[in-house]
């Protein structure tokens, strides 16, 4: 993947993905790779980290 197949959107920058579904079918999806504006969880204002080793971590606000 190079920086010429990101994309922008409202607030995050994405990427193309390859992934298999759960019937085994390949399929291309759009991953967030950056967030780039304000973000929301529960109607308060919240800073996520984009990657993490775990779920829990993932929805854990970002203490940057």
């Amino acid at each position: 993947m190079y920086s010429k197949d990101i994309i922008h959107t409202t607030g995050a920058l994405l990427r193309p993905q390859r992934v298999i579904d759960m019937s085994g079918n390949e399929i291309w999806m759009w991953t967030v790779v950056e967030f780039t504006d304000s973000s929301f969880k529960d109607g308060e204002e919240f800073n996520p980290s984009e990657t993490a080793k775990s779920l829990e971590n993932l929805l854990n606000e970002n203490s940057k």
